[in-house]
Formats: structure tokens, sequence, C-alpha cells
């Protein structure tokens, strides 16, 4: 994981399956309110800035894939990061 994406979650609805960072703070509460938010009828791509961080989501089939991401984090390289995270779940676990 680049270090400016300091952490990472996947989830089913509300329902986390997996996260992982290797920094302590409050991010789990912070997911599991935007997680609530969420539309996931519909595949879609979006993000929340939230204090100094950018939360980034792609929402593809109902799961979420989700990053958190210092401020100066392009947009490009946390979907890209998102991408592969998806690849890698779907060949898993599809």
């Amino acid at each position: 994981m680049s270090n400016s994406i300091l952490y990472a979650l996947v989830a089913r609805g509300r329902n986390v399956l997996a996260e992982y960072t290797d920094m302590g703070g409050n991010f789990t509460t912070v997911t599991r309110v935007l997680l609530a938010k969420i539309p996931q009828e519909t595949d879609c791509r979006m993000s929340y800035v939230y204090d100094k961080h950018i939360f980034h989501y792609c929402v593809d089939t109902g799961i979420v894939f989700m990053c958190m991401c210092e401020e100066s984090t392009k947009r490009r390289s946390a979907f890209s990061f998102l991408d592969d995270l998806m690849s890698s779940w779907r060949l898993k676990y599809a």
C-alpha cells in the first residue's frame, strides 16, 4: 500500500468484509458513518472529504471498495489502487 493511502476496506452494505491500516485513528468510526450514506444500488465512484483526508470509494455490484488518502494524493492514484483492489478481490472471492 502506498504511504499516501492510509486505510482501505471492502464492505457489502454496512458489513465490513475486510479492512487494513497500519496507523492508529478513528478510521473505523468514520468509515461506518460513510458506509451508511453510500447508495449501494448503483455502481459509482465518488469521494468524501473529511478533515485533512479524502475517502475515495467505488461501488461495484453491491460491494464497496474504499480507501482513505492524504489530501495530496492524486485522485487518479486512489482510484487506480481501488481498481487493483477490486480485481484482486473478484479473482479471489467471486
